[in-house]
């Protein structure tokens, strides 16, 4: 490929990466039913860090008991389950590559009798099946149901959960950073989750008041997260992920509200390691097709940091994007099917197709370690 900035050195935090492409965070469900994380996803780590000097972004990650709602979702919220991460860590480290670990809450607990069928539900949403305008899967009214019926526990969101949701940020930070030896973590304000939630409004009157209706009570809640974490391990080694084109920022002046967030996170937080924004082209499976005109460009206003772009790239559209927004470009599935993605980038190789109907079966290394290095690589990697 002809020189570009995408294969040039870049400071990210506290990190050299040697290119800019970035291993995107993608649930896959192989660890076990109670979180702990497995041989197999060390495997899976250590294959995609192959080229020293990269950046991978781990499975999103509960951080608490009461935030996080299905089995084989990997967790980090005791030392117990820090330390089943550090083969990962070490497999990463050992490539020469750096780790941070997608920290999460669920937007509320999951009723015990629906646990099961959440992990179901996540399956279907993501195989290949007709989906709506909202890029639901056709028949799925949202992904809070399970046949129409609220998978969650309804509960007032009060000042006293919202410290608990605080500490649970806070104490998985440092259990991922300091037990797991993580290089720093993401912050998961996408996709209709917790943070997202409050920043959206998704909670309505259900929350306490400083919480909801304006601008700036919406966004209060990540703020604070952001400045509770960034205390506790530093602001190079935390990272911020949003979607502004989510289907659940539709109640919201979406731009409006996210011009204020990264407003403020520019001048509250300078040296986070980087803003990482979801573009509108690759909702949930792809299905969903929004005009190339509306994208995540304008945020490159407000924070002039480490900014990774992610939804559906292919190589040339890395390449531009890195060319004329001097970007990383994360890649999801396309680093999932292809363990040395980015020698093939780099060399022009095809890529190896990813197989939809593996992505969520638990504890398979079916479509997750079996997808060949070309061997292109393998000469190189020997030499």
């Amino acid at each position: 490929m002809s020189k570009s900035k995408l294969f040039e050195a870049i400071q990210v935090g506290n990190m050299i990466l040697r290119h800019r492409i970035v291993h995107a965070p993608m649930t896959r469900l192989r660890a076990t039913d109670d979180g702990f994380v497995t041989e197999l996803m060390t495997e899976y780590y250590a294959q995609r860090s192959c080229i020293p000097g990269s950046l991978i972004i781990s499975d999103a990650t509960f951080v608490g008991e009461k935030s996080g709602g299905y089995p084989n979702n990997p967790r980090c919220f005791t030392e117990e389950h820090a330390r089943a991460w550090t083969p990962v860590t070490r497999a990463i480290h050992r490539n020469k590559s750096y780790l941070f670990m997608q920290l999460w809450p669920l937007p509320g607990e999951i009723k015990n009798e629906y646990r099961e069928d959440v992990k179901k539900l996540k399956e279907i949403a993501y195989n290949d099946c007709p989906m709506d305008p909202l890029g639901l899967p056709a028949g799925v009214e949202s992904f809070d149901t399970v046949q129409g019926i609220n998978i969650y526990q309804k509960k007032y969101v009060s000042k006293k959960d919202i410290q608990e949701y605080i500490d649970d940020f806070v104490n998985a930070a440092f259990l991922a950073t300091n037990v797991a030896k993580a290089d720093g973590v993401e912050l998961h304000q996408a996709n209709g989750f917790l943070l997202d939630r409050f920043v959206l409004g998704g909670f309505g009157n259900e929350c306490d008041p400083e919480y909801r209706g304006s601008l700036e009570n919406r966004c209060r809640f990540a703020l604070e997260v952001l400045e509770a974490v960034t205390q506790e391990i530093g602001q190079e080694r935390v990272g911020y992920r949003i979607a502004p084109y989510s289907a659940w920022a539709e109640q919201i002046d979406s731009k409006e509200t996210h011009t204020y967030l990264l407003k403020e996170i520019s001048k509250r937080f300078p040296k986070l390691a980087y803003i990482h924004a979801i573009e509108p082209r690759q909702y949930w499976s792809g299905h969903m097709r929004i005009k190339s005109e509306v994208n995540t460009y304008y945020l490159q206003q407000y924070w002039k940091g480490p900014f990774i772009t992610a939804g559906g790239y292919t190589p040339q559209a890395a390449v531009e994007a890195a060319n004329e927004r001097d970007t990383l470009v994360a890649f999801g599935r396309q680093y999932l099917a292809n363990p040395d993605l980015v020698y093939r980038v780099e060399h022009n190789l095809p890529l190896n197709p990813y197989k939809r109907s593996y992505f969520y079966t638990p504890k398979s290394p079916v479509g997750y370690i079996d997808y060949p290095f070309s061997q292109e690589y393998l000469t190189h990697a020997k030499t």
